[in-house]
Parts: structure tokens; sequence; C-alpha cells
């Protein structure tokens, strides 16, 4: 088969590669249709993942396809199938897995990071990873409900209540795809914030109450007034990074803490390498509460269904398409991270 693999950092080699054969019976060997990129991608890309990642590895966790072949124990799905396949693999029998958190697992595996994803022609996931996508669902979109699983589960770990006002911190590939989820609930209005204003226009299109560049005014002080001085019944932050250039100077956790109104709650899903300061003493007193989401938890279903329906607006997200043997080049192009793009996809058939 054709691949691109990351064979050591910052490289990717278009190369043949042997198939995939299933071994086990609940295999199913997939003919993979798109993959997307993902941030977590280019930190493997990076480097960035030593110790759990070695090279060469076939990246890509973000992917569709069609069943080629299954394993004897295999019912659900027979060949020609359209498929989503959500990436995780947890070990299942840990206290966490058998409590239902199985997303926390610590001995949790990923295809596309710990084993070989969807950027190549063939890829082999277990039949309870795959789920079947509606004939109208195009198939650069039905590689997009895993980014859309991640944004529904993070919005079901905040409990939106009827009328609350929320506030996303980031307008990135995961920030929007938050967004898209928090106006599907009952949430009175939904702002987001950022530093570049093409992501802020999208977030515009996709429906957002109102818009915030860091860049331009203090997000803390913005926010409160948006909000009558209460500040939001929830935050969403979706950055991680700390470093940032922006008005205030406030890590995104920091801004979330102040930003936040007395008993409301912050999620986490952002994901960066500092220690950030946050003035703790002010969440007490807001007697605020924080909760952390991670990847997904049986969402899968739910998004497709929602996707089925219309109510996502993939194509505002992705930014470009590349062809399997250029994966290389895309990858260069998005380490350099343009602040126009947001999501690009790898056409692999």
């Amino acid at each position: 088969m054709k691949a691109a693999p990351t064979v050591k950092e910052k490289t990717i080699e278009y190369r043949d590669m042997p198939d995939p054969v299933p071994a086990g019976p609940g295999d199913v060997l997939l003919e993979v249709s798109y993959t997307g990129i993902c941030g977590s991608d280019l930190h493997v890309y990076r480097g960035e993942f030593a110790g759990r990642v070695s090279f060469p590895t076939i990246q890509g966790h973000e992917f569709a396809g069609r069943v080629v072949e299954t394993g004897p124990e295999v019912t659900e799905l027979k060949k020609g199938d359209r498929v989503c396949v959500d990436p995780i693999i947890p070990c299942g029998r840990c206290p966490v897995c058998l409590s239902g958190s199985y997303n926390a697992c610590r001995s949790l595996k990923l295809l596309g990071i710990d084993l070989n994803g969807g950027l190549a022609q063939y890829v082999l996931a277990s039949d309870c990873q795959c789920f079947k996508v509606p004939d109208h669902i195009p198939d650069r979109h039905a590689a997009m409900v895993e980014l859309y699983s991640i944004g529904m589960h993070s919005t079901t770990i905040s409990r939106i209540d009827p009328g609350d006002t929320v506030v996303v911190l980031g307008a990135g590939r995961v920030g929007l795809a938050v967004l898209e989820n928090l106006l599907m609930t009952s949430a009175a209005k939904v702002a987001i914030t950022d530093i570049d204003p093409a992501k802020l226009r999208i977030a515009e299109k996709l429906g957002a109450a109102a818009t915030f560049n860091c860049i331009e005014v203090d997000a803390v002080e913005a926010v409160k007034e948006w909000t009558g001085g209460l500040g939001p019944d929830c935050i969403v932050e979706c950055i991680g990074e700390a470093d940032l250039n922006v008005v205030g100077g406030l890590a995104p956790i920091a801004q979330a803490v102040q930003m936040v109104r007395s008993a409301g709650r912050i999620t986490l899903l952002g994901q960066g390498p500092h220690n950030y300061e946050v003035h703790w003493k002010t969440l007490v007193w807001k007697e605020a509460t924080i909760h952390t989401s991670r990847v997904s938890r049986g969402e899968f279903p739910r998004v497709v269904a929602a996707m089925a329906a219309g109510r996502y607006h993939p194509d505002l997200l992705i930014s470009g398409e590349y062809p399997l043997e250029r994966t290389g080049e895309a990858f260069a192009m998005l380490d350099s991270e343009p602040p126009e793009v947001v999501k690009i996809m790898i056409k692999i058939q």
C-alpha cells in the first residue's frame, strides 16, 4: 500500500509499505478515504511525543473509509460499508475503564499515535471502533466526526443549562468544534475569543453571539462587560498555551478564573508545556468549579446523527486539502502555524 509515515522528526516520506492483515476475529480492514491533520499530529511530527511514539510511524487518528474485509466475528459491518473510526483503544480492565470513564484510562492508546493510523491507503481497526456513515455525508466530513466528538464530549462535561451564557477560549480546530456543539444546546448565547481575525470571522459565520480579539482587547474585561458585569455561567478553555502576547498578559486558564461568574463552571481542554499562574484565591472565593475533558467517550453515534441532520458546518473549518503524496508538504505548512489555517484534510483515495 501507499503510505505517508513520519520517519523522523519533521520528516514524512511517501512510500510503499506492507498492507495490514486482519489477525483478530473482530478486526476490520478499511480502505481510507480522508484523514484530518490534528494538533496532536503536529506534536508527534515535531518529536514532542518521544517516549510514547517511535519512528517510523503512520499518523492520522481522524479518518474515515470503506470496509474491505472483516474478521469472522464481525456481524454489524460488511464489505463496502462507509464508516468513521473512533481511534480510542482503552485497556477495558482497569478500575477507570470498568467505571465507564474509559477515555481516562492510563493505558489508553490511539490509532494514529500509538498504532498505525489513517495516513495510508489501508488501516486496521476493531469493529467496535467503526461507525456507519449515511450516504449523504461526504467522506471528508465523515473524517471530522472525531473532532466534533471531542467538542460534544466537552459540551456534555460542561452541563449547559437553559439560558446559560458561555464563552469559548480559542477559535482553533477544537474551539470551533466546541462552539458548534454549544450552539446546539439551550445556552442563551455563546461567545469566543482568539488572536486571529480570520478564525473569529469563521466563528461569526457559525453563529457566535460575540467574538473578542485578545490582541486588541482585554478579554477578561470585554467578557465581563458583555455579561453585564456578572461573568459567564460557563467557560470552555481550548488553548492551553501560556506564552501568548495578549492584552492583560494572562494565560488562558488564568483568564477563565478571572472571567467566570461566582459559582460558575470552567471546562479545560487545552494542553500546554507550561505551568500556569492562576490566582486560585479568586477561584475559591467564587466557589467556581473546574472540570477537565479528554478526547471523547461514546459520542460518535450522536455526532454522526447531528452531522446527518446538517447541524455541523465542516466546510467552514476546512482550509485546504492535499493528496496523500503531498502529506509532508501539508505538515511543513502547518508547522509554521499560519494563522488563517484551521483544518487540513488529506485525500487518501
